[in-house]
């Protein structure tokens, strides 16, 4: 687990490596947002035949890692495990390039909740400087909220 108490969350996501794309749990608001990171090394699977000689983080692989890190609110109270699906991916701009070895600061803010279903606005920035942003909507198997719908802002 190491210096950073939150990891302990990553554990209630579906995924596992090598598919798992959330180092580190940074910043936890229950039902707000959730800051965590990722670096992807010179090496990692990603890297194998997408755009040899020129190593790129993949964009739909950031977008995983957003969607892995939104996740991470839909964990109830009584710790069940996550079992999330990606929904729908919108207005999603890429504005800079993540090279291997960069860390990746990512972040999910919960827009609004609605039945199964939870709208979140993302972010992937590197070094300061906003890499990925857009919108992520998860789909889970049980209600994220009883009862109704949340707006988050």
């Amino acid at each position: 687990m190491g210096i950073y108490p939150l990891d302990r969350l990553i554990d209630f996501l579906p995924q596992k490596a090598p598919f798992l794309f959330v180092d580190h749990v940074l910043e936890v608001e229950p039902l707000q947002h959730v800051v965590g990171t990722k670096t992807f090394p010179l090496g990692h699977s990603i890297f194998e035949n997408h755009l040899p000689g020129e190593p790129l983080v993949p964009g739909v692989i950031v977008i995983e890692a957003l969607a892995q890190l939104a996740g991470i609110l839909l964990v109830e109270k009584r710790g069940d495990p996550i079992r999330g699906y990606l929904g729908e991916v919108s207005r999603m701009r890429f504005l800079r390039l993540i090279r291997p070895g960069e860390e990746i600061l990512l972040r999910a803010d919960l827009e609004q909740a609605f039945g199964a279903f939870a709208r979140f606005s993302a972010r992937a920035t590197v070094r300061g400087e906003i890499a990925v942003e857009g919108t992520i909507i998860l789909a889970q198997a049980r209600p994220l909220l009883q009862g109704g719908e949340k707006k988050c802002r």
